[in-house]
């Protein structure tokens, strides 16, 4: 090796360390970048001269310029970040939802609902005054404008959640493409196992915080290079790169599938596009990132309403809906003893009514008209004498293929042989009903089962069980107990009071059916007063009904009487309507009266 040698080394030792100097004026240039990992340059011999008495190096060479990243800083930093995101989105949504339930006392549904009450009070002080009863319906419109506003508000902000999802969604679902390809660009620059594709990979660290920042994805990088750099070990460089979300993948190296988003009954559940192009919803799995945050305050479980059944929201709306439905059915139970001439419900239910043609074709030529099919089955029928006690139950036989008037036929022929004489199966109104003799509902039989499903076809929920009618068809939900049915004279005396039970839980339909509170009320031969008179009892004055899916009272008499209802610890007067207060049955549609709104006196 001569003098040119020497040189030659030297300039390479010149070349590798000014290539040295531009990494790090890279670093400290980029000193203010946060997406930017710090680089350094890797030396290595360039080879040597096999000389006696040894070897001889012909220089110094730049081997590699790589990052010196800690992996397990940066997940602790990105998951931090993401932490803090998905608070971040729930403090923003819970400060705007906590202005519609101040602390103070002064404004909103509490005021409201304290100006309500005294507006009552001040009412019962001053019966007579016209002004007093001017201003309790004010307030009650006020209360109940004031507990809509508020859940209208509430779906509003709902609604503002479904628009940020789909936003964050399809920022999520552009990163993801981006990743996908700058990993083609990353893999094409290290084909030769030698480059280090840095800043591309630093762009997609980027990419990596703020999609965790979006959602609670995991990144996967398998085949990762273990190297020593500067005396610090590093794992970086990856072969493989993949992204799942709930188990699904969203990106597979360079293949990417997309986040789609499906409506829901006006929202939107997130949904992952698997290769066949099936949906998987994986909202319920949704919990980290804005978006997690998001669907954590929106509620993730969307009934048929659109209404979501859980979450921060689903929760107020179920409260506000449950607080107003309370004030409602108390309000109306209280307001129903009012006494009344007659008295007849909200519409509760539409019946199916049965022309007198129909009546004779068969019932599974009716399916396009009933609720559901029937089918073959036995009604059961509890009969009781007049008294109202228990004698014997008997079983009418319902084939599907027979007519309506072949049932009738068949239960009054069953009548006719267990000696039943005075009551008879009818077609009323469209409508089978079991009357007496004065073609008034009959309080001797009730339906204790219907194998058939016949009633429940024909939407005549009087003959159902309370308990499978009374949160899903019944304006207001009833409860356990009893009321008194109080008739009165014109001077406000009391004439007669009946005790009506309620129990749901009883196996007996004189309990827990409407007919059987029906037959309740008509029963005969119940000495209400305990004054041995067979003529001033309830029955002598009311007769009950349940007809067009109302509940009816109406007079017997020409007596000036009126009848009310109190006591009522089942909620009786308040689940039905009779002579309602309040209108609506939850915090959506609560209202007062328009007749009490418009002529407060």
């Amino acid at each position: 090796m001569g003098i040119s040698s020497a040189f030659n080394i030297a300039q390479t030792g010149l070349n590798a360390h000014q290539k040295a100097i531009d990494v790090t004026s890279n670093n400290i240039a980029n000193a203010s970048n946060k997406a930017y990992t710090r680089q350094r340059a890797e030396f290595s011999t360039l080879g040597d001269v096999n000389t006696i008495p040894g070897d001889i190096g012909i220089g110094v060479q730049i081997k590699s310029i790589v990052r010196i990243k800690d992996i397990f800083l940066f997940n602790r930093f990105t998951q931090a970040s993401a932490n803090l995101q998905n608070l971040s989105a729930q403090e923003k949504y819970l400060q705007e939802i906590s202005t519609y339930f101040p602390d103070t006392t002064d404004n909103g549904i509490y005021k409201n609902l304290k100006d309500f009450f005294d507006a009552w009070q001040n009412l019962a002080s001053n019966p007579n005054d016209s002004s007093v009863k001017v201003d309790l319906a004010s307030k009650t419109k006020i209360l109940a404008d004031s507990i809509k506003q508020v859940r209208n508000s509430i779906t509003d902000i709902k609604q503002n959640i479904n628009s940020e999802i789909k936003t964050k969604t399809d920022e999520a679902n552009d990163i993801i493409k981006k990743i996908s390809e700058l990993n083609k660009n990353i893999y094409a620059n290290e084909a030769n196992n030698i480059d280090h594709a840095n800043d591309l990979r630093d762009e997609r660290d980027k990419l990596e915080k703020r999609l965790k920042e979006l959602l609670d994805v995991k990144i996967y990088k398998n085949g990762l290079k273990s190297f020593k750099s500067g005396g610090s070990s590093n794992i970086d460089y990856e072969k493989n790169y993949s992204i799942s979300l709930s188990g699904y993948p969203l990106l597979d190296n360079s293949t990417y599938y997309p986040i789609k988003l499906t409506d829901n009954h006006g929202d939107v559940d997130i949904n992952i596009q698997k290769e066949d192009h099936t949906l998987t919803d994986i909202t319920n799995n949704i919990n980290g990132g804005e978006i997690g945050g998001l669907l954590n305050i929106r509620g993730k479980e969307i009934n048929e309403k659109g209404e979501p059944t859980d979450g921060i929201i689903g929760e107020i709306l179920n409260k506000l809906d449950t607080f107003a439905s309370s004030l409602i059915k108390n309000v109306n139970s209280l307001y129903s003893q009012a006494a009344q001439s007659n008295a007849v419900s909200d519409q509760i239910n539409v019946p199916i009514s049965i022309s007198h043609d129909l009546a004779n074709k068969p019932l599974s030529s009716l399916n396009n008209i009933l609720l559901h099919p029937i089918r073959n089955g036995k009604i059961t029928l509890n009969i009781y004498d007049d008294k109202g006690n228990f004698i014997k139950n008997i079983s009418v036989s319902v084939n599907k293929n027979d007519s309506l008037n072949d049932v009738i036929n068949n239960i009054n022929n069953a009548f006719n042989s267990n000696g039943i004489t005075d009551t008879q199966a009818k077609l009323l109104n469209g409508q089978l009903k079991f009357v007496n003799s004065q073609n008034a509902e009959a309080s001797n039989v009730l339906v204790k089962d219907d194998g058939s499903t016949l009633f429940s076809a024909m939407n005549e929920i009087e003959y159902l069980p309370i308990n499978k009618i009374n949160q899903t068809q019944l304006p207001l939900p009833m409860e356990n107990g009893s009321f008194d049915l109080v008739v009165y004279n014109d001077k406000g005396k009391e004439l007669a009071k009946r005790k009506i039970i309620i129990n749901m839980n009883s196996n007996d339909p004189k309990y827990s059916t409407i007919e059987g509170i029906v037959s309740q009320i008509n029963t005969p031969n119940i000495d209400d007063n305990n004054d041995n008179n067979p003529d001033n009892d309830v029955d002598d004055y009311y007769n009950a009904g349940y007809l067009n899916g109302k509940f009816i009272l109406s007079k017997k008499t020409d007596e000036n009487t009126y009848v009310g209802i109190d006591e009522d610890s089942a909620k009786f007067g308040g689940a039905i309507g009779i002579n309602k207060f309040f209108t609506g049955n939850n915090a959506e549609n609560i209202g007062i009266k328009k007749v009490a709104l418009r002529n407060p006196e």
